[in-house]
């Protein structure tokens, strides 16, 4: 990244009030401040975009439409925008006030990047601030220059709030993929990474917020998501053999959980089918068939199970908590077929 370059911050909201003006003040209260700052109001009915309007008036564009998902928002919002880098964050996120300026500092060390990402503060639904996102998933050793995508087939560990993004590489890739409604973001950042090479800073630069709406259905759709994500990678061609079994593995896992989710439920159809998908490794059989196993007693038998609470029988821990490692610096742009070969830096 050169000094002069400019930077467009992109921050999506649907009914995004009172978060969205203090994700709008961080922005302002930036160290190194951006080019410009587009909200994009995806029909917002608690006037979001007006809000913004009168607080912070010409300081802030709002890009006003019906956009349908976070990631179609996004798109809207980029396209839209002047910078050839673009920042993201979310409307319920916040930034650390030398969030841009840590960003351009990695970036500027290493030229060749198509993007940045940092570790962040997150707070759970009962309202505990955790110090470090990292901390659960990966260890970064900076300087940090390279391809992750053995590693985020294993994990995602990129909170999207502390992104920024070249553009030209998000023209090349068209951005996030708007046909999923959940993953778009891991989605795009593995294929930035079989592209190009990422950068990261260690340093907390954000506070995510888990959002509200943990209610089954909601987490089914993520994990549909997921299953969508890996099922596809799986069949990649162009994906080594190796990367290909760990998608292979990540989708088996989510189909797991649908299953087990469609269990709890009582819905068997969605049940068995989930869990004929999931058994694909030695160390799932036993929870698997103990799942197919349940979701095929006769309806009454069933029925006093799932009040004993059967599900919890099969819900046995699968793997440990998957933590990554980042090291290493990559002078040059990686080739298309060195991403094929693993995306090791």
């Amino acid at each position: 990244m050169k000094t002069g370059e400019r930077i467009s911050v992109v921050i999506p909201a649907h009914d995004g009030l009172p978060d969205l003006i203090d994700a709008v003040q961080a922005v302002l209260s930036q160290t190194r401040l951006p080019h410009e700052i587009i909200v994009v109001d995806d029909a917002s009915s608690d006037g979001s975009g007006e809000a913004v309007e009168r607080r912070f008036g010409n300081s802030v564009r709002v890009l006003r439409g019906s956009f349908g998902s976070a990631g179609a928002a996004r798109n809207a919002g980029w396209r839209a925008a002047e910078g050839e880098w673009i920042a993201f964050l979310d409307a319920d996120d916040l930034w650390f006030a030398d969030k841009l300026a840590v960003a351009i500092e990695r970036l500027q060390a290493c030229p060749h990047a198509d993007w940045f990402f940092s570790d962040g503060a997150f707070r759970t639904l009962d309202g505990q601030l955790h110090a470090s996102w990292f901390g659960l998933y990966a260890d970064v050793v900076e300087p940090y220059c390279g391809s992750p995508v053995a590693q985020l087939f294993e994990v995602n560990f990129v909170l999207t709030s502390s992104t920024v993004v070249r553009r030209v590489a998000l023209e090349r890739e068209n951005g996030f993929d708007e046909t999923l409604t959940h993953a778009e973001d891991l989605d795009l950042w593995v294929r930035l990474s079989r592209r190009g090479l990422a950068t990261a800073s260690r340093r907390a630069l954000v506070r995510y917020q888990h959002r509200e709406g943990g209610l089954t259905r909601q987490t089914e759709k993520r994990l549909e998501g997921g299953a969508r994500l890996f099922d596809r990678l799986a069949a990649d061609a162009e994906l080594s053999p190796e990367l290909r079994r760990l998608a292979l593995r990540r989708a088996s896992l989510y189909h797991y959980k649908l299953a087990l989710a469609a269990l709890r439920q009582g819905r068997r159809a969605e049940a068995r089918a989930g869990f004929a998908k999931a058994w694909l490794f030695p160390e799932r059989v036993k929870p698997v068939l103990l799942g197919l196993a349940a979701a095929s007693l006769p309806t009454s038998w069933f029925a006093g199970l799932r009040r004993q609470g059967a599900a919890r029988a099969v819900a046995t821990p699968l793997a440990a908590l998957r933590r990554v490692r980042l090291e290493g610096v990559t002078e040059a742009p990686a080739a298309a077929g060195a991403a094929r070969k693993g995306g090791q830096a």
